[in-house]
């Protein structure tokens, strides 16, 4: 799904509708993101079974798809291994290689710093219960959902790759400022910055991809490899921020993240050209 929503939208728009598009795919996801731990929360409390009720709502939803989509299907007349290899021949660019690289790095520091070691960080330093730090992470998708929707009109004033590096210098300066809040109450303000940042970041990184596949019958591919490596920094992010952890304590993790978006910033500057 990650993959074919994107590649639709590529297949739909161009140019800057495009991004602007991709704005708002992500302004929903990230509206899904925040509301899904409370709507399963609340269905809970009716039975702990409820809430594996929901994916039922992917039946209607698969019905309006099947029968309202109007997508332009690409012809392609290669065997799977000449797609395969035409595949791996493009994303040999070195800015293509940039922009997977910044995927890796941004689920890295999501998944590692926030998702897997703010609620650590919350619960040691202030004692914070399980409502609050759910607040806590839902606020940045809800900055993210509401910056995402302006995109387009960002668009019209920096470019994509501009946006992308500016990112990773506000995903720097959110995880100091965590390491070093002295309230919890504090918290909203670095992770407005970092739902801003994710703004900047994802829309337009799946934006260049689509740019840079070579033709509409390979995007699918450029996006579904992009999303395998989002996958790979989720998965890394808590095991690669442990290694800062165990020495230094959780304070460690964004410390660590810190330096890693901020090396970013270099390999963007020097890759997304």
């Amino acid at each position: 799904m990650g993959a074919l929503n994107n590649t639709i939208i590529g297949d739909i728009y161009m140019g800057r509708e495009r991004t602007a598009a991709l704005g708002y795919n992500s302004s929903v996801l990230s509206i899904a993101t925040a509301s899904y731990p409370v709507i399963g929360g609340a269905l809970a409390t009716f039975g702990w079974f409820y809430p594996f009720a929901l994916p039922l709502l992917a039946i209607p939803v698969g019905f309006l798809v099947l029968f309202s989509l109007r997508n332009p299907e690409p012809d392609n007349m290669e065997t799977l291994k000449e797609y395969a290899g035409s595949v791996f021949e493009s994303i040999k660019d070195w800015q293509v290689l940039g922009l997977f690289t910044g995927s890796l790095v941004t689920f890295i520091i999501l998944f590692g710093p926030l998702i897997t070691y703010l609620p650590m960080l919350m619960d040691e330093s202030f004692g914070a219960s399980s409502l609050l730090i759910g607040l806590v992470l839902a606020s940045l998708s809800l900055i993210t959902a509401l910056t995402s929707t302006q995109l387009g009109w960002l668009t019209s004033y920096f470019s994509e790759k501009i946006l992308i590096r500016m990112s990773f210098v506000l995903y720097a300066a959110a995880l100091i400022l965590i390491a070093f809040i002295p309230s919890v109450w504090l918290l909203f303000v670095p992770m407005a910055i970092f739902g801003v940042a994710q703004s900047l970041n994802l829309p337009n990184v799946f934006s260049l991809i689509n740019k840079a596949a070579p033709d509409e019958e390979h995007r699918g591919a450029f996006i579904a490899l992009n999303s395998t490596v989002l996958r790979l920094g989720q998965t890394l992010g808590p095991v690669l921020m442990a290694a800062a952890v165990v020495p230094l304590g959780v304070g460690g993790a964004y410390f660590a993240g810190a330096t890693l978006a901020g090396a970013m910033f270099f390999v963007a500057f020097a890759l997304i050209r």
